[in-house]
């Protein structure tokens, strides 16, 4: 049985406070392998401008050629709906029979789980990997990782690493203004941008 990571997002683009979240996943949990999962449409971001999916899919395609241990997964962009976590993983569940799946989210995420689209069932059936948002309470999401494991069973795995404060948008305002992303972003995505003169 392998342990499996779902780092689910728009990556708009992906940068390195996903990647540091997913080697530190990898790390801390001992994953054998972590699943990258663009959303073609999520529920919070509705009516939000995003880069081509075309480009966001090319980008994870050259961040997982050099890196061994994450993989890119299609079937949130391959459908025409929009992605609710409880249904994909279910979906997930059913291609990785024999393995072990941790829903990877920050701790903003985590406090409203039990409010998504069957939200106390994804808590009483999934396992979750946390990580703290810079700035963010700790003993606030300890408290509610407390409250979900009493009340759901969950299993939450808190993970110890104080994460990046970086965000895609502020990588676009700077691209924007035509100022450097090497400190923000994977060379290979760094690369692309470049390349294509994205979000200019």
């Amino acid at each position: 049985m392998k342990k499996i990571g779902i780092l689910g997002g728009t990556f708009d683009p992906f940068h390195n406070g996903h990647m540091s979240i997913g080697e530190e996943s990898i790390k801390e949990v001992g994953l054998d392998l972590l699943i990258l999962l663009p959303a073609n449409v999520s529920p919070f971001k509705v009516n939000r401008e995003m880069e081509l999916e075309e480009h966001r899919i090319n980008m994870l395609e050259k961040f997982v050629s050099v890196h061994p241990n994450f993989k890119l997964s299609k079937i949130e962009i391959d459908t025409d709906t929009v992605s609710y976590t409880y249904d994909t993983m279910q979906r997930l569940r059913s291609i990785y029979k024999n393995d072990k799946l941790y829903f990877i989210c920050g701790s903003d995420s985590l406090m409203t789980v039990d409010s998504w689209y069957k939200g106390k069932e994804l808590l009483k059936s999934t396992a979750f990997i946390v990580a703290n948002r810079p700035g963010f309470s700790l003993d606030s999401l300890k408290s509610k990782i407390q409250h979900y494991e009493d009340i759901y069973g969950s299993e939450i795995f808190l993970l110890s690493n104080p994460p990046l404060n970086i965000s895609s948008t502020e990588i676009k305002k700077k691209l924007k203004y035509g100022r450097s992303i090497r400190d923000m972003v994977p060379k290979e995505i760094e690369k692309y941008i470049d390349e294509y003169s994205l979000y200019r």
